[in-house]
Parts: C-alpha cells; sequence; structure tokens
C-alpha cells in the first residue's frame, strides 16, 4: 500500500471505490487505539457510491511515530491530513471521522475550509469536556510506564465492547483487530490522548482554543451519535451544536461509540443523502 510524505512524515493512505470526477472522496479519519480498518464495516456499500480515502494517523499502526510527544495534538493531526491531501493531488473531499478522529475532521475544517466540502463528526471527541472515566485514567502520572507493561490478552477486547451498546453486533474481524492492534499500541494511545485529556476530562484550555474556531468553517456539517454511547455520552450534542449551529444530527437507537460498525444501515441511511446534499449545494 502507497505512503506519501506530508508535514514531516509517512503517512499511509488507501484509495477505493470509482474513479469519478463527479463525486469528492470521502476521507474516513479513525479513532484513538484504532487505525483506518475500523471503517472496514461499511466500506463495501459505501465504495460503491463515491471515491473514499482511508488513512493512518500519526503515530497509529503504519503511519510514523513521533517520537517528541508535543507531535500529538490536534492541530498537529489536522495538518497532517491537509498535507496528506495536498500531497495526493486531492484539492477537496468530505472529512468523515469517529470519536478522536472527528475531532480531527473539525480541526481540519477549520484550519483547512478551502480543502473540506463537508464534514461528517461520529460521536465527536474534543468539543464536550466530560469522557469516560478509563481514558480519563489513563492522563493519570506514571500512567505512561505502565502502559508499557503487558497487557492481559483480552484487555483490548472488552475496551472494543465498551464503544457498542450490543456487543453481539462485535464482528470476528474487529475483535481480531483489537487484538493483533490495541495491546502493542496501548503506549501510543496513552501518549495521544494525554495531550488532550486529563482527570477532569478534555483540557479546558485545548478545547476553548478548539470551539474559538468554528465560526472559520460555514459549510456542511452531520453530526451521527448513538444514544447509547458510554465513551462521549449524548450530552455532549449540546456542545457541538452549539459550536456548529449549521450541523445536522441523526441520532441512532440502540446504538454505542461506533455507529458506523454497530449500526452501519443507520449510519449509510443518514450519510449519503448528506453527503449527496452538500455536492448539489456545491454546484447549485
Amino acid at each position: 500500500m502507497p505512503t506519501a510524505h506530508a508535514n514531516g512524515i509517512d503517512i499511509w493512505y488507501e484509495r477505493l471505490g470509482p474513479d469519478d470526477p463527479q463525486r469528492l472522496p470521502l476521507v474516513l479519519t479513525h479513532g484513538f487505539a484504532g487505525p483506518s480498518r475500523q471503517w472496514r464495516p461499511e466500506l463495501l456499500p459505501l465504495a460503491e457510491k463515491r471515491p473514499l480515502l482511508l488513512y493512518d494517523v500519526r503515530g497509529h499502526d503504519r503511519t510514523t511515530v513521533p517520537s517528541n510527544p508535543a507531535d500529538y495534538s490536534l492541530p498537529v493531526f489536522a495538518a497532517d491530513l491537509a498535507a496528506l491531501l495536498k500531497a495526493i493531488g486531492i484539492e477537496r473531499a468530505h472529512i468523515a471521522g469517529n470519536s478522536m478522529g472527528g475531532a480531527i475532521a473539525y480541526m481540519t475544517a477549520v484550519t483547512a475550509p478551502m480543502r473540506t466540502r463537508s464534514i461528517v463528526l461520529v460521536a465527536p471527541g474534543g468539543l464536550g469536556r466530560d469522557v469516560a472515566f478509563f481514558l480519563r485514567a489513563c492522563s493519570l502520572p506514571g500512567f505512561g510506564l505502565v502502559a508499557r507493561l503487558p497487557r492481559p490478552r483480552g484487555a483490548a477486547r472488552n475496551v472494543l465492547r465498551t464503544c457498542f451498546y450490543d456487543a453481539r453486533r462485535i464482528t470476528p474481524e474487529l475483535y481480531e483487530e483489537a487484538e493483533r492492534y490495541g495491546n502493542s499500541s496501548f503506549p501510543e494511545f496513552v501518549r495521544a490522548l494525554s495531550a488532550g485529556v486529563g482527570i477532569r476530562g478534555v483540557r479546558r484550555s485545548l478545547r476553548e482554543a478548539w470551539v474559538a474556531r468554528s465560526a472559520l468553517y460555514t459549510g456542511p456539517a452531520l453530526v451521527v451519535w448513538g444514544r447509547e454511547d458510554f465513551v462521549l455520552p449524548l450530552r455532549h450534542l449540546a456542545d457541538v451544536h452549539a459550536t456548529l449551529r449549521q450541523a445536522q444530527v441523526a441520532l441512532i437507537d440502540h446504538c454505542g461509540h461506533m455507529p458506523q460498525a454497530e449500526r452501519p444501515d443507520e449510519f449509510l441511511a443518514a450519510t449519503l443523502p448528506f453527503l449527496d446534499q452538500a455536492e448539489q449545494a456545491a454546484a447549485a
């Protein structure tokens, strides 16, 4: 698979779907401790409709792991994506992201609005303050050292279950991916998470700086959330909607933190018409 040198690192990416000049590509941005493969359950129907771009965020899987902890920040992640789009010749795209990936999509939109046709924020992190305790605990002093110790074999599977309302909907492929990647990547996960999350939740100064930029993006936005999200609770929606007042909202019943994986049909039913409308509005 190809890599592109962008923003000083080598970024792994993959392009799927039809080569259709009439449709802008949809970028799929993953969350913490989950490489681009976490989007796999819904790739087939998406790839039948439009061009797709998947990539691994810095420090994840096949993309460069930075040596400086300061390189794990939302503005840097957004700069990576903007640089990747430029490096591979994509002038403008729809950008979707789940969890941390939603925060990256938002930050890319407000820092590179000319490259952003629309954004799809799937249970996005960073725009509300509170997060699950097991994530806040990762910011405790010394936890970075603990993260390097061997983890129980089932640890990654247990974390994956917290992202679902109904764990029976977790596919064998997702469990396999969690075990393949989740345990080995845990130290990098802790470093990346600690850059934006403290014991009280999302760091206030960072969140205020992110939200202050919201007026820089006025394009189409869709927020998708599972009503039973235990990682980033639905009450965050009020903060997100206050930040992006133009955003449409799709709530999915009986669904946790990863709607694209747990309820792919409902996710696509909300997302595909939104993308079409965004392109029709641009053409008009």
